[in-house]
């Protein structure tokens, strides 16, 4: 006479339901059982971060200030983005912005230092702006813009 013996596996993870596997072995048979492969640890999703844009220097009766609030959702995918790449990326960035009397940006590069000086966020943000009209200067104009990237 064989016999038989009946394996029960219930098996529950992270809140859902429990599964059951049922394997039926014939007796004496060796059985062989191992663990679910372990589930990677939920990662708390990224914050989207904040940008905060400070005073700004450059020439008299000029405001930029319209076109760079209108810029900051951008300016959030870019630092956003650049986080997928350094997540622990935040802090100060200074941006040099050119513009020309169209007000049209022509070259936009970062003074050395800041935390946030990164060449991804900073290639990034001049895209960005580049695609930003801002009002016509007298002639041209050169903006010194400070900006802290909070995560």
């Amino acid at each position: 006479m064989r016999r038989a013996v009946l394996v029960l596996a219930l098996v529950a993870c992270h809140g859902r339901p429990p599964t059951v596997a049922v394997t039926v072995v014939p007796s004496g048979a060796h059985v062989e059982t191992t663990a679910p492969p372990a589930q990677p640890k939920p990662t708390a999703p990224m914050t989207p971060g904040s940008v905060a844009i400070g005073l700004i220097e450059g020439p008299p009766l000029f405001d930029p200030m319209p076109a760079l609030e209108a810029a900051k959702p951008a300016f959030l995918k870019c630092f956003a983005d650049a986080r997928l790449i350094t997540p622990d990326l935040h802090g100060k960035l200074t941006l040099e912005v050119h513009v020309g009397g169209a007000g049209a940006v022509g070259e936009v590069s970062a003074q050395p230092g800041g935390k946030a000086n990164d060449p991804g966020l900073v290639g990034c943000l001049g895209d960005v702006l580049k695609g930003v009209t801002f009002p016509k200067p007298a002639g041209l104009a050169t903006l010194t813009i400070p900006m802290v990237f909070r995560q």
